[in-house]
């Protein structure tokens, strides 16, 4: 059975890891992503104990948000059009302890995330509406 709506045919894809292996260019890691203030904790501990090279600013304050669980936001920082955390191999060097937002894509809360189609550029085509 195929999937009918969008939602359902990303989450397809993302359940078979169709549309990322087939990507493999990282095109969804280059912006920063929002990370709640215990996330940022939980990756900054990770980097205490596997550092990736030279103390850089991770992370920069965007700000507080009761939305999210500790109530203030972040966001990783870009460098060179990509993510901080995004190797010269275009693989993700925190990937075990990435952010939800991550983790998540190209879902977000539930729903296909309101990026998918500029960041993926394997995202089904979005249909237009005729006008009569």
């Amino acid at each position: 059975m195929k999937p009918t709506t969008l939602a359902s045919r990303v989450r397809y894809k993302m359940r078979h890891q169709v549309a990322c292996r087939a990507c493999g260019l990282g095109r969804c890691c280059r912006d920063g992503v929002e990370v709640d203030l215990f996330e940022a904790a939980r990756i900054l501990k990770r980097l205490q104990r596997q550092p990736l090279g030279p103390v850089k600013p991770w992370f920069r304050y965007l700000r507080a948000d009761k939305r999210f669980p500790s109530g203030f936001v972040f966001s990783t920082v870009v460098r060179d059009k990509r993510c901080v955390f995004q190797g010269k191999d275009m693989r993700c060097r925190i990937y075990p302890v990435r952010p939800r937002y991550c983790r998540e894509f190209p879902l977000e809360d539930g729903r296909v995330a309101p990026y998918y189609h500029q960041l993926c550029h394997h995202a089904p085509a979005r249909r237009r509406k005729r006008r009569p």
